[in-house]
């Protein structure tokens, strides 16, 4: 089987691309990194997606590693694949969604899945006034912030007037998410296929809200409810990933879905399980092709 891993080059490859590639050659599988800005998209009689001379459709299974700050670039690469018809876990149309913070929350409404009441606007005039109506503290996100960065909290209204001014000179749109009261935690749930292979709580630093690891958040294990994995398993299909993390809060009694990471990072949730999550997702990528 011909495996390629699509994502960062080299000098940019974190923990979680090495240790899939490190599995998947484990394993036995022909595996070759190919970096995104490498990739030749060629339009003739023919068009191709082509690395080094050579088509990407060579490949049984692609693996996407493609984060907010690559989507730009892996958007296009991954139509062409669609064209081609290579197999991998998610369409083009997935990086789109995934990587906008309120189209995500759209497809998850409409599937029934609850999430938190969010607006977003490009007037900072309407995004003034759904501040003067709304209830503190609230919170402001960049629509393609990842690992909680561009993620605030406003606890005043004249702060989030003036995060609304700046966003409006960075010519950002605005969006405006309700805050759901929880003691500075989140929950993580990752998918392979019809499985959840880990699951884990990681907990907000002291002083800090956001629960993310690279926020310096710590995890630990944590077994979803049924509630929750019928949650994961409708995010997931909402937007079309076989393979994906899915992230909620727990907030009166129910999980509300915030965001789905098609690129998630696997370092902090197998320190904090003990599972080997590249493994269990290499492992589906090989059934994936076996069907």
């Amino acid at each position: 089987m011909k495996l390629a891993v699509l994502g960062p080059g080299i000098k940019s490859m974190g923990y979680s691309t090495k240790r899939l590639i490190e599995e998947a050659r484990a394993a036995g599988l022909k595996t070759e990194h190919i970096p995104l800005v490498e990739v030749k998209l060629m339009v003739n009689k023919k068009s191709d997606a082509l690395y080094r001379k050579k088509s990407l459709s060579r490949f049984d299974y692609i693996l996407p590693r493609i984060d907010s700050k690559r989507a730009r670039i892996g958007y296009p690469v991954m139509r062409f694949l669609d064209l081609l018809g290579v197999r991998k876990p998610y369409s083009a149309e997935t990086v789109l969604m995934a990587h906008d913070k309120f189209i995500t929350l759209e497809r998850l409404a409409y599937a029934g899945i609850n999430v938190p009441e969010t607006y977003l606007t490009g007037s900072k005039t309407v995004a003034k006034d759904i501040v003067r109506k709304g209830r503190l503290p609230m919170m402001i996100k960049l629509l393609s912030g990842y690992g909680g960065q561009g993620v605030m909290v406003m606890e005043s209204k004249e702060a989030a007037e003036s995060t609304i001014e700046t966003m409006q000179t960075l010519h950002q749109q605005i969006l405006i998410e309700k805050f759901l009261k929880n003691p500075g935690e989140d929950i993580r749930g990752i998918l392979a296929g019809d499985e959840i292979i880990a699951s884990y709580k990681r907990i907000a630093a002291t002083g800090e809200f956001r629960a993310n690891i690279h926020a310096g958040g710590r995890g630990k294990p944590f077994k979803l409810t049924p509630e929750m994995e019928e949650a994961v398993f409708k995010s997931a299909k909402a937007i079309g990933a076989r393979i994906c993390a899915v992230d909620m809060l727990e907030s009166k009694g129910r999980p509300s879905v915030l965001e789905i990471n098609i690129n998630p990072g696997l370092q902090g949730i197998e320190k904090a399980t003990g599972i080997n999550v590249a493994k269990r997702m290499i492992e589906f990528v090989r059934s994936e092709v076996r069907s």
